[in-house]
């Protein structure tokens, strides 16, 4: 299969959806009515994860040359694992990221924002050469081996820590009640931040790791708030928490417990613009990376789904796992 030529007008188009998700699940039948008659958009619903495969596997064989995936940023997760583990393209598709989740973090960087159905529709015209031209970007995503059931993940954003207690207050809380979109995340975050000034046990527990980045060797373990690693330019609010300056495709930053100033330096850490005080010294890190390495005990989340891990299984080990080619298409 030719990779995706942006001169072409017509790409054939690969869409899977999660019915699942949070927006599909009120919204499915309109993208079904949607898409229903484009012949340069062929749909496949995965009910579950192990469907992905055969739908990418399909998709290579009719000759697809962009994989749209609509779902939350777990779905994106299981997708970009499937696709770039199991290579059923020859030649990676470039891929559209629809708002077809929660929170959509992914999608907010990469993909295609605002209603899900406007998003459709957007593609929609753009498969039919009605709309304009796609913006192209292009994003290293991670690699993880190491959890505790074995196979590589692949996704966008590693988190630990209080990280953990912050998605687990945020599902509680607020997507419990349909609270979506970044308002969700935006409130258990600031409860997290002001949780862990106060010491609260719920959200200030410090979580031990042992980190390792690039050829560097393994360091003494260290009590972290949180750690986090991503290939994404911008978080929720556009937040951009990484002021590293080396080369490498992997933003990580964590802070140590205790954290100088927490509450004051906070906001500043999470623009990536930390100052004079956010330094190591007092307990903020940040630096880009080939290859990281944690020993941790517990959990962490890629894209939001959680996931286990025991230092008995020695090191979890982040890495770039490929890149892809994502398309903005405006409206």
């Amino acid at each position: 299969m030719k990779p995706y030529d942006p001169s072409v007008s017509r790409p054939r188009i690969g869409l899977i959806t999660n019915p699942h998700s949070r927006r599909n699940r009120t919204r499915l039948a309109a993208v079904n009515a949607i898409v229903a008659n484009q012949p340069g958009i062929l749909h496949h619903i995965t009910d579950h994860p192990q469907q992905i495969e055969d739908a990418l596997r399909q998709f290579a064989t009719q000759g697809v040359q962009v994989l749209a995936i609509n779902g939350g940023d777990g779905t994106t997760a299981h997708v970009f694992t499937a696709l770039l583990e199991e290579r059923a393209f020859a030649t990676l598709p470039a891929v559209i990221l629809l708002p077809g989740g929660t929170t959509n973090v992914n999608a907010n960087d990469v993909g295609l924002t605002g209603r899900l159905e406007t998003a459709v529709a957007r593609m929609a015209r753009w498969a039919r050469g009605d709309g304009g031209a796609a913006q192209r970007r292009l994003r290293p995503i991670l690699r993880i081996t190491g959890a505790t059931h074995g196979a590589p993940l692949c996704g966008m954003f590693f988190g630990a820590g209080s990280i953990i207690r912050g998605i687990e207050y945020c599902q509680a809380k607020f997507h419990a009640r349909g609270i979506g979109n970044s308002i969700g995340p935006s409130l258990a975050m600031a409860r997290v931040v002001w949780g862990m000034f106060r010491n609260d046990p719920r959200f200030a527990t410090p979580a031990p790791m042992r980190v390792a980045i690039d050829h560097g060797g393994e360091v003494p373990s260290q009590d972290l708030l949180l750690m986090m690693i991503t290939t994404l330019d911008h978080l929720i609010l556009g937040m951009r928490p990484y002021w590293g300056r080396e080369r490498g495709p992997l933003h990580c930053t964590w802070i140590e417990h205790p954290a100088h100033r927490l509450l004051r330096l906070i906001p500043s850490v999470l623009r990536g613009k930390p100052g004079a005080r956010a330094t190591p010294k007092h307990g903020y890190f940040s630096h880009n990376a080939q290859e990281i390495r944690l020993w941790l005990d517990g959990t962490f989340t890629l894209d939001g789904d959680m996931r286990a891990v025991s230092t008995e299984t020695g090191p979890l080990v982040i890495t770039e796992g490929g890149e892809l080619e994502f398309l903005y298409i405006g409206s």
